[in-house]
């Protein structure tokens, strides 16, 4: 059995979902995150518990006894490597985001030489970290990021989604095509509204997310004047951050991913299990999970190449569609505990049989 300290700084829900699988895996797991970060606001809700941990002396005083020291901020990266070493545990990185500079000053090198497993959720970003980076080959490992097996449930019928959308005050005859996730200019909200003047009346846009927190911008505000200005603002609706986003995934004829820049990007991953058509730009992460046939990408910050990439979902024989979302749903498997725990089993198995020989 191992003891798992999960990161100082984790990001939101992901980590929080591991912890519980690992937890459930028979591992005894300690969760610790700064006072006020969405890790320690949230993680209640998966039904783990998150200590405070607030300061480099404290985070010491938290891995002690412990078998490994996970973290998923880069941030955390000097303060976790000099721990690594002070109390000689394995330390894991999990990479959730991109390293776009090279990093191999002799600090880097430091640093990133007391990593024991570098994991990343997609084969790009290990080929950017293998790139970028000091780390070796042998250290890296890809395993996607988890969602819950109720991802995987079947995607609702005709009659239940009309149902749902009744539910949720959603128009039931209306081909919807939306976004979820914080509203943000880098996010590309803006995108899929300009794109909606140049798509047929019964097409409509829904946006399920907040504004994002301590930016000094009223994005939601922003866009709806825009639609109002372009005459469209019938045709768009806005729903607030939820806890639980699956029921307007559910509801949905279409996602589309508008980010400028996604690393990998979970809401991807959501729409790939719930079987949705998916339009994404062809930057970040979201390149390598749509290609292969699962997905139609489209030039970053284009409206004239969303519009036509959503023509075509419209457009598309009822089995030529079914085959994309299948093809998505099939690679989104991986994301399903019976692949992701086996997966991080192996990597805690090396990476502690390494500490205890060293």
């Amino acid at each position: 059995m191992f003891t798992s300290s999960f990161g100082w700084g984790g990001l939101e829900r992901n980590l929080a979902v591991m912890a519980q699988w690992m937890l459930k895996a028979d591992h005894r797991v300690k969760l610790g995150a700064p006072a006020g970060s969405p890790l320690h606001r949230h993680a209640g809700e998966w039904g783990v518990e998150v200590s405070t941990v607030q300061s480099p002396k404290q985070l010491s005083q938290f891995v002690q006894g412990q078998d490994v020291l996970w973290i998923r901020d880069p941030r955390d990266m000097r303060v976790a490597a000099a721990i690594s070493r002070r109390h000689r545990i394995p330390l894991v990185m999990q990479q959730a985001m991109q390293i776009s500079t090279p990093k191999f000053k002799w600090w880097h090198k430091r640093r990133f030489g007391q990593v024991h497993a570098w994991v990343t959720g997609l084969d790009w970003l290990k080929e950017q970290a293998l790139h970028h980076t000091p780390l070796t080959p042998e250290v890296c490992h890809v395993i996607p990021l988890p969602l819950d097996p109720r991802w995987f449930q079947p995607p609702l019928n005709s009659d239940q989604q009309s149902e749902r959308r009744k539910e949720l005050g959603l128009p039931t005859e209306a081909w919807m095509v939306g976004t979820i996730g914080r509203l943000d200019p880098g996010k590309g909200q803006a995108l899929l509204l300009e794109s909606l003047t140049q798509l047929p009346d019964h097409v409509h846009a829904l946006f399920v997310g907040s504004n994002t927190v301590d930016n000094g911008q009223d994005e939601q505000q922003r866009l709806a004047h825009w639609a109002a200005t372009h005459g469209v603002e019938h045709r768009v609706h806005w729903r607030s951050e939820t806890a639980d986003p699956m029921p307007y995934y559910d509801i949905l004829d279409a996602f589309a991913m508008t980010s400028t820049s996604e690393t990998i990007g979970t809401v991807t991953l959501e729409a790939m299990a719930r079987c949705l058509p998916i339009v994404g730009t062809r930057a970040g992460g979201t390149i390598q999970l749509l290609d292969e046939g699962r997905g139609l990408p489209f030039a970053s910050r284009d409206s004239r190449a969303l519009t036509s990439a959503l023509k075509r979902v419209l457009e598309m024989p009822a089995a030529d569609r079914q085959d994309m979302v299948q093809r998505a749903h099939q690679w989104a498997l991986k994301c399903h505990p019976d692949h992701v725990i086996p997966a991080w089993n192996r990597v805690l198995d090396i990476v502690v049989g390494e500490g205890r020989t060293a």
